[in-house]
C-alpha cells in the first residue's frame, strides 16, 4: 500500500492506496444470472458461467455512455439508492442489462460499486461535457447519499471519503474533472487526486488524518460532480438540489 501524508498545513491528509478496493472487491461469481452478497457486505451482480466476461472499468464506462446516449437520465434513479442497499442492487441490476444490449455483450460483468462508479463518470462527461457555471447566488447540491445496510465497519473507513467528495467538488469541481480525465490507477489519477489535497484539507478540521482509496474517491468525486452539475443547470427544480424533496424510491441519506 503506497501512502502519503501532507504536512506543510496544519490539516494532515494521508492518502492509503488501493486498501479498501483490494479489501472489498471479490471477481463476480460464477453462476446463473443473479445478484448476492460478497464477501465485503457488498453486492455482485452475476452473469451465466458460461462465457461470463468481467468488465474492466473501461468496459463499464463505454457500456455507461452507449446507455446515457439513449436516455441521459438512465442512471438517476440508481443515484437516488443509498449505496450498498438492496435498493441500488435492483437498479444495478436494471443498468447491467441496458448495458449487456447496448454494448451487444451479453455476458458482461460488474459489481454494483463498479456500475454505479462507471456512470457516474460516464454522465459527467457525457451530460456535462461543458462544465456547468456556478450559479449566482450559490445553489448547492444534496450530500451524497451514505450507506445504510450492510458492513458498519467497512462504511465508516467510506465515510470521511463522502465528506470530502461532497465539500471538495462544489469549491473546484475543474480539479474533480481532472481526475475523471486520467486513466483509473495511474500515476496522472494519483498526481490529479494529490492536487485536491489542498481543498480537502479545507474541508476538515486541522490536525485530521483521512485514508482515501483511489478508486472509491474516484466514483465519490463522479457522482458528486454529476449531482452538482445537474443543480447549477436546473437550479432549485433539480431533485438532487440542497432541500430538495428525495427523489422517488430514495431513502434519506445518513449523516
Amino acid at each position: 500500500m503506497k501512502r502519503f501524508a501532507l504536512r506543510a498545513l496544519p490539516v494532515i491528509v494521508a492518502l492509503c492506496w488501493a486498501g479498501l478496493a483490494s479489501a472489498q472487491d471479490d471477481p463476480p461469481t460464477s453462476t446463473q444470472p443473479r445478484v448476492g452478497p460478497d464477501s465485503g457486505g457488498r453486492r455482485v451482480v452475476a452473469a451465466p458461467a458460461a462465457a461470463a466476461t468481467p468488465a474492466t472499468m473501461a468496459d463499464v464506462i463505454a457500456a455507461a455512455t452507449c446507455v446515457l446516449a439513449h436516455n441521459p437520465a438512465a442512471a438517476d434513479p440508481l443515484f437516488a439508492t443509498p449505496p450498498y442497499s438492496a435498493a441500488e442492487r435492483v437498479q444495478a441490476l436494471r443498468l447491467l442489462g441496458e448495458m449487456r444490449r447496448c454494448a451487444r455483450r451479453p455476458q458482461l460483468v460488474s459489481t454494483n460499486t463498479s456500475i454505479r462508479g462507471g456512470f457516474a463518470e460516464a454522465a459527467v462527461k457525457q451530460v456535462f461535457a461543458t462544465p456547468q457555471a456556478p450559479r449566482t447566488p450559490p445553489l448547492g447540491a444534496a450530500p451524497l447519499a451514505r450507506p445504510t445496510e450492510g458492513d458498519q465497519a467497512f462504511f465508516a473507513q467510506l465515510a470521511p471519503m463522502y465528506q470530502l467528495a461532497d465539500c471538495a467538488t462544489p469549491r473546484r469541481p475543474d480539479l474533480v474533472r481532472a481526475v475523471l480525465a486520467t486513466d483509473p490507477a495511474t500515476p496522472a489519477e494519483a498526481a490529479a487526486v494529490g492536487a485536491l489535497n489542498p481543498v480537502f484539507m479545507a474541508c476538515v478540521p486541522a490536525g485530521t488524518r483521512i485514508g482515501i482509496d483511489p478508486r472509491f474517491m474516484r466514483y465519490m468525486l463522479a457522482e458528486a460532480l454529476y449531482r452538482w452539475s445537474a443543480v447549477q443547470r436546473d437550479g432549485p427544480a433539480s431533485p438532487w438540489a440542497a432541500g430538495a424533496a428525495p427523489a422517488p424510491g430514495a431513502a434519506p441519506a445518513a449523516h
